[in-house]
C-alpha cells in the first residue's frame, strides 16, 4: 500500500510516500505560509522522484488540525481533490498524533503547538516498545493547563511544534490497518477554537 501524506497545518509544508508502512521520502519546505502555491509542485517533485503518479496512491491522507486554520484547509481541500480525482480512500490526521507517530523514544509523550501567546494545542500519547496508545482527544488551553495535564500524567518526552508530512503518513497507515479510511466527502479540518475572524465577530456581537 502506498500512501501520499500532505501537512500544511504549519510554517513548513511537507509531503511523504510510505510503503507498507515504511516511509520512503520526505520533503518539506519552509513556504512562509504560501502552501496553496508550493503544495502541488511539492507533491509532483516527490513522485516523479520515485518514478510515480498520483495514480500508483492507494491513500491519501492530510494533516486536519489542530494547527493554521488556512493551512490546514490548503491541505485537506487538496487531499479531497486528489482523492476524488483517482477514487481513492483517504485518511484525517491529527497534527498532534502525527508529533507522536514520528517520535521513537518510549514513555508518555506530550504533544504540542503553539496556538497563540500562553495558548497551545495538545494531547498525550503512551508508547511503549513501537506501539502508540492515545490517552486524551487534543485539547486547547493555557499553557499552564497543560503543564498541569503533564505532571498528573506523568510525561516524560515533550513534542512542541515538530509535527510533518511523515508522522502523517505512519498514522494514516495505522488507519489503514485499522480499517478506518474515509472517503473524499467524509474528511474535514478539524478546528478547537474559534478563528480570528469568528472571535472578533462575536466580541462584536456581545459589545452591541
Amino acid at each position: 500500500m502506498l500512501i501520499l501524506a500532505l501537512d500544511t497545518s504549519g510554517k513548513m509544508a511537507s509531503c511523504a510516500l510510505l510503503q507498507d508502512g515504511v516511509v520512503l521520502d520526505l520533503l518539506q519546505q519552509d513556504s512562509q505560509m504560501d502552501h496553496s502555491r508550493l503544495m502541488l509542485p511539492l507533491c509532483e517533485q516527490l513522485l516523479q522522484k520515485h518514478g510515480l503518479t498520483f495514480a500508483d496512491v492507494d491513500v491519501y491522507a492530510a494533516v486536519v488540525g489542530p494547527g493554521s486554520f488556512t493551512g490546514v484547509r490548503i491541505g485537506t481541500a487538496a487531499v479531497k481533490g486528489f482523492a476524488w480525482a483517482q477514487d481513492k480512500p483517504c485518511a484525517g490526521v491529527s497534527s498532534l498524533q502525527a508529533m507522536a507517530c514520528d517520535c521513537t523514544e518510549d514513555g508518555v509523550l506530550c504533544c504540542s503547538l503553539k496556538a497563540r501567546p500562553g495558548e497551545s494545542f495538545y494531547a498525550f500519547f503512551q508508547r511503549e516498545e513501537g506501539f502508540l496508545i492515545r490517552l486524551t482527544k487534543d485539547k486547547v488551553g493555557k499553557d499552564e493547563e497543560m503543564e498541569a495535564a503533564a505532571a498528573t500524567f506523568g510525561a516524560t518526552v515533550f513534542l512542541r511544534d515538530c509535527q510533518n508530512a511523515s508522522g502523517a503518513a505512519k498514522a494514516a497507515w495505522m488507519q489503514a490497518k485499522s480499517g478506518t479510511l474515509q472517503n473524499c466527502h467524509e474528511i474535514l479540518p478539524a478546528y478547537l477554537r474559534l478563528s480570528q475572524a469568528e472571535r472578533l465577530r462575536k466580541e462584536r456581537m456581545e459589545q452591541q
